[in-house]
């Protein structure tokens, strides 16, 4: 994609829609500490720092939502798969805190820390 066409972003509010009715599949490209530690329910880890776009599996059926912790990353590996000729691709915008700021909910080691005991 060229500068004057950047490739799709979707806010949360879309993507939640997406995942609910099934028509999406939710990427999370953080490193594996960072989704053992919060990460949105149903969505599959593939850190960028191992994503080969030329062996990802092709996703036809449903959009692939891209996301990391602010969407940086996951634009960098929206690029490459896109490049790769993987159809379908949406960025998160904001990613993960992008999620929890529009009051989606997330889980993780972070909730196992909390202390609720008397």
């Amino acid at each position: 994609m060229s500068e004057e066409h950047p490739l799709p972003e979707i806010d949360a509010a879309t993507a939640k829609v997406w995942l609910d009715a099934r028509t999406a599949v939710l990427l999370d490209v953080r490193e594996a500490n960072e989704f053992e530690f919060e990460n949105v329910p149903g969505s599959l880890l593939l850190p960028l720092s191992f994503l080969d776009a030329e062996t990802f599996p092709p996703i036809t059926d449903r959009k692939l939502i891209v996301m990391c912790a602010i969407g940086k990353r996951s634009a960098a590996a929206q690029k490459q798969l896109a490049a790769s000729g993987i159809p379908n691709l949406y960025n998160l915008a904001g990613g993960i805190d992008g999620w929890k700021k529009a009051g989606y909910t997330t889980q993780g080691g972070k909730f196992e820390s909390l202390d609720f005991s008397i």
